[in-house]
């Protein structure tokens, strides 16, 4: 059994490191979001049609994810692979009209 003494020891070190390793999480995440903010970049420079489009590249995106699991770490990657599917996707909502909206016919009759 440990006292009281030694319990409070082993809880302030285990805080102290983790205030430690603040830094240097914080730092990875930093460098992480310039990271994927310079492929974006690269991303939408090469395909200025998509730029209009994030949404949809925003969802195949995390279709493409979500189907590829090892590629998981390399957004490259799935970036590359995604593009056939955002132009497909693209092609398909360009002839939608999502202006007009009609009112629906509430009628029952026959069906009941």
């Amino acid at each position: 059994m440990i006292t009281k003494e030694e319990r409070n020891e082993i809880i302030g070190l285990a805080v102290e490191k983790a205030l430690l390793l603040l830094p240097e999480t914080v730092g990875h995440l930093i460098a992480n979001h310039i990271a994927m903010s310079k492929i974006n970049s690269t991303f939408y420079a090469d395909h200025p049609e998509f730029r209009d489009k994030k949404d949809i590249v925003a969802s195949v995106i995390e279709m493409v994810e979500g189907q590829n699991p090892q590629l998981t770490g390399d957004y490259e990657a799935i970036l590359t692979k995604a593009v056939p599917a955002i132009t497909d996707r693209i092609k398909i909502t360009e002839g939608l009209n999502t202006t007009t909206v009609s009112e629906p016919n509430r009628e029952l009759h026959g069906v009941i």
